[in-house]
Protein backbone atom coordinates (compact mmCIF):
# COMPACT_ATOMS: atom_id res chain seq x y z
CA UNK A 1 0.00 0.00 0.00
CA UNK A 2 1.18 3.51 -0.80
CA UNK A 3 1.36 5.76 2.26
CA UNK A 4 1.80 9.52 2.36
CA UNK A 5 3.33 11.58 5.17
CA UNK A 6 3.16 15.37 4.95
CA UNK A 7 5.79 17.59 6.56
CA UNK A 8 4.95 21.31 6.34
CA UNK A 9 8.18 23.30 6.11
CA UNK A 10 9.53 26.79 5.75
CA UNK A 11 8.19 30.33 5.98
CA UNK A 12 5.79 29.73 3.06
CA UNK A 13 4.52 26.44 4.54
CA UNK A 14 5.42 24.11 1.71
CA UNK A 15 4.01 20.60 1.78
CA UNK A 16 6.91 18.19 1.63
CA UNK A 17 5.65 14.66 1.00
CA UNK A 18 7.27 11.39 2.02
CA UNK A 19 5.64 8.77 -0.19
CA UNK A 20 6.38 5.17 0.75
CA UNK A 21 5.39 1.54 0.43
CA UNK A 22 3.95 0.32 3.72
CA UNK A 23 5.50 -3.13 3.29
CA UNK A 24 8.92 -2.56 1.73
CA UNK A 25 9.39 0.85 3.42
CA UNK A 26 10.97 2.22 0.23
CA UNK A 27 10.23 5.92 -0.18
CA UNK A 28 10.44 9.00 -2.36
CA UNK A 29 10.62 12.55 -1.04
CA UNK A 30 8.71 15.23 -2.94
CA UNK A 31 9.63 18.91 -2.59
CA UNK A 32 11.86 19.09 0.50
CA UNK A 33 11.48 22.86 0.55
CA UNK A 34 13.18 23.80 3.82
CA UNK A 35 13.87 22.66 7.39
CA UNK A 36 15.91 19.71 6.21
CA UNK A 37 16.47 18.51 9.78
CA UNK A 38 12.73 18.04 10.27
CA UNK A 39 12.39 16.12 7.03
CA UNK A 40 15.34 13.90 7.88
CA UNK A 41 13.89 13.21 11.32
CA UNK A 42 10.50 12.37 9.79
CA UNK A 43 12.14 9.89 7.42
CA UNK A 44 13.95 8.23 10.30
CA UNK A 45 10.84 8.18 12.50
CA UNK A 46 8.88 6.42 9.75
CA UNK A 47 11.64 3.87 9.40
CA UNK A 48 11.63 4.22 5.61
CA UNK A 49 14.45 3.94 3.08
CA UNK A 50 14.32 6.86 0.64
CA UNK A 51 15.31 6.19 -2.96
CA UNK A 52 15.29 9.70 -4.37
CA UNK A 53 13.97 13.25 -4.39
CA UNK A 54 11.36 14.50 -6.85
CA UNK A 55 10.79 18.22 -7.44
CA UNK A 56 7.57 19.63 -8.88
CA UNK A 57 9.34 22.87 -9.80
CA UNK A 58 12.38 24.97 -8.91
CA UNK A 59 11.08 27.88 -6.85
CA UNK A 60 13.30 28.46 -3.84
CA UNK A 61 10.62 27.63 -1.26
CA UNK A 62 10.43 24.11 -2.71
CA UNK A 63 14.16 23.34 -2.97
CA UNK A 64 16.01 24.87 0.02
CA UNK A 65 16.12 21.55 1.86
CA UNK A 66 17.26 19.52 -1.13
CA UNK A 67 21.01 19.74 -0.52
CA UNK A 68 20.96 18.57 3.09
CA UNK A 69 18.29 15.89 2.60
CA UNK A 70 20.07 14.53 -0.46
CA UNK A 71 23.39 14.44 1.39
CA UNK A 72 21.89 12.75 4.47
CA UNK A 73 20.69 9.75 2.47
CA UNK A 74 22.87 9.94 -0.68
CA UNK A 75 19.81 10.54 -2.85
CA UNK A 76 19.50 11.38 -6.54
CA UNK A 77 17.42 14.46 -7.36
CA UNK A 78 15.17 14.91 -10.36
CA UNK A 79 13.70 18.11 -11.76
CA UNK A 80 12.37 18.90 -15.23
CA UNK A 81 15.09 20.22 -17.51
CA UNK A 82 13.15 23.43 -18.24
CA UNK A 83 13.41 24.42 -14.57
CA UNK A 84 17.08 23.60 -14.16
CA UNK A 85 18.22 27.19 -14.86
CA UNK A 86 16.11 28.32 -11.88
CA UNK A 87 17.32 25.41 -9.76
CA UNK A 88 20.92 26.42 -10.40
CA UNK A 89 20.51 30.22 -10.23
CA UNK A 90 21.85 32.21 -7.23
CA UNK A 91 19.08 34.72 -7.96
CA UNK A 92 16.42 32.14 -7.10
CA UNK A 93 15.67 33.66 -3.70
CA UNK A 94 13.07 35.72 -1.84
CA UNK A 95 15.29 38.06 0.14
CA UNK A 96 15.62 38.64 3.01
CA UNK A 97 13.31 35.79 4.01
CA UNK A 98 14.47 32.94 1.77
CA UNK A 99 18.09 33.02 0.60
CA UNK A 100 19.06 30.94 -2.41
CA UNK A 101 19.40 27.20 -1.85
CA UNK A 102 22.93 25.91 -1.27
CA UNK A 103 24.83 22.70 -1.99
CA UNK A 104 22.32 21.49 -4.54
CA UNK A 105 23.37 18.26 -6.27
CA UNK A 106 23.34 17.98 -10.03
CA UNK A 107 19.97 16.58 -11.11
CA UNK A 108 19.71 13.16 -12.70
CA UNK A 109 18.07 12.69 -16.10
CA UNK A 110 15.61 9.95 -15.11
CA UNK A 111 13.19 10.28 -12.18
CA UNK A 112 13.97 7.86 -9.34
CA UNK A 113 11.27 5.25 -9.01
CA UNK A 114 9.39 3.60 -6.17
CA UNK A 115 9.28 -0.18 -6.78
CA UNK A 116 5.71 -1.52 -7.01
CA UNK A 117 4.30 2.01 -7.41
CA UNK A 118 4.97 3.38 -10.91
CA UNK A 119 4.06 7.00 -11.55
CA UNK A 120 3.71 9.32 -14.51
CA UNK A 121 5.37 12.72 -14.79
CA UNK A 122 2.74 15.08 -16.18
CA UNK A 123 4.24 18.24 -17.63
CA UNK A 124 2.17 21.22 -16.45
CA UNK A 125 3.96 24.44 -17.45
CA UNK A 126 2.51 27.76 -16.38
CA UNK A 127 3.58 28.39 -12.80
CA UNK A 128 7.12 27.74 -14.05
CA UNK A 129 8.29 26.56 -17.48
CA UNK A 130 9.19 23.12 -16.14
CA UNK A 131 6.46 22.60 -13.58
CA UNK A 132 5.23 19.02 -13.31
CA UNK A 133 2.82 16.82 -11.39
CA UNK A 134 3.50 13.26 -10.26
CA UNK A 135 0.57 10.93 -10.95
CA UNK A 136 0.34 7.56 -9.22
CA UNK A 137 -2.50 6.20 -11.37
CA UNK A 138 -2.96 2.86 -9.63
CA UNK A 139 -3.23 4.52 -6.23
CA UNK A 140 -5.28 7.53 -7.47
CA UNK A 141 -2.85 10.07 -6.06
CA UNK A 142 -1.60 13.25 -7.77
CA UNK A 143 1.12 15.53 -6.38
CA UNK A 144 0.41 18.85 -8.05
CA UNK A 145 3.09 21.18 -6.72
CA UNK A 146 2.02 24.78 -7.32
CA UNK A 147 -0.02 24.01 -10.44
CA UNK A 148 -3.31 23.24 -8.72
CA UNK A 149 -4.46 24.04 -5.19
CA UNK A 150 -7.66 23.52 -3.28
CA UNK A 151 -9.97 26.20 -4.66
CA UNK A 152 -7.33 27.98 -6.70
CA UNK A 153 -4.22 27.59 -8.85
CA UNK A 154 -0.59 28.69 -8.93
CA UNK A 155 0.59 32.25 -9.50
CA UNK A 156 1.84 33.16 -12.95
CA UNK A 157 3.44 36.54 -12.26
CA UNK A 158 6.89 35.14 -11.54
CA UNK A 159 9.61 35.01 -14.24
CA UNK A 160 8.74 32.30 -16.73
CA UNK A 161 5.11 32.13 -15.62
CA UNK A 162 2.21 32.07 -18.07
CA UNK A 163 -1.49 32.16 -17.19
CA UNK A 164 -2.42 30.85 -20.62
CA UNK A 165 -0.11 27.85 -20.27
CA UNK A 166 -1.18 27.16 -16.69
CA UNK A 167 -4.89 27.16 -17.52
CA UNK A 168 -4.23 24.93 -20.51
CA UNK A 169 -2.22 22.54 -18.31
CA UNK A 170 -5.04 22.29 -15.80
CA UNK A 171 -7.85 21.95 -18.33
CA UNK A 172 -6.22 19.55 -20.78
CA UNK A 173 -4.02 17.46 -18.50
CA UNK A 174 -5.38 17.50 -14.96
CA UNK A 175 -9.11 17.95 -15.48
CA UNK A 176 -9.13 15.01 -17.88
CA UNK A 177 -8.15 12.72 -14.98
CA UNK A 178 -10.86 10.82 -13.05
CA UNK A 179 -12.82 12.84 -10.50
CA UNK A 180 -11.80 10.59 -7.61
CA UNK A 181 -8.07 11.33 -7.93
CA UNK A 182 -6.70 12.77 -4.68
CA UNK A 183 -4.68 15.96 -5.20
CA UNK A 184 -1.78 16.76 -2.88
CA UNK A 185 -0.74 20.38 -3.56
CA UNK A 186 2.44 22.26 -2.76
CA UNK A 187 0.66 24.39 -0.16
CA UNK A 188 -2.50 24.09 1.93
CA UNK A 189 -4.98 21.21 2.11
CA UNK A 190 -5.53 18.22 -0.13
CA UNK A 191 -8.46 18.06 -2.54
CA UNK A 192 -9.73 15.96 -5.45
CA UNK A 193 -9.89 16.47 -9.19
CA UNK A 194 -13.68 16.31 -9.06
CA UNK A 195 -13.95 19.01 -6.40
CA UNK A 196 -11.68 21.34 -8.35
CA UNK A 197 -13.55 20.78 -11.62
CA UNK A 198 -16.71 21.89 -9.82
CA UNK A 199 -15.24 24.93 -8.07
CA UNK A 200 -12.44 26.37 -10.20
CA UNK A 201 -13.10 29.59 -12.10
CA UNK A 202 -10.47 30.67 -14.59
Amino acid sequence: MLKIQTVIVGALEVNCYIVYDSETKEALIIDPGDEADRIIEAVKSLGVSPKGILLTHAHVDHIRGVGAVSAAFSLPVWIHEADRPYYESPDNAILPWLPAAENLPKPVDTPPQLPNHPFEVIETPGHTPGGVCFYFKNEKQLFSGDTLFRGTYGRTDFPGGSAQKLFSSIRTKLFTLPDDINVWPGHNDATTIGDEKRTQFF
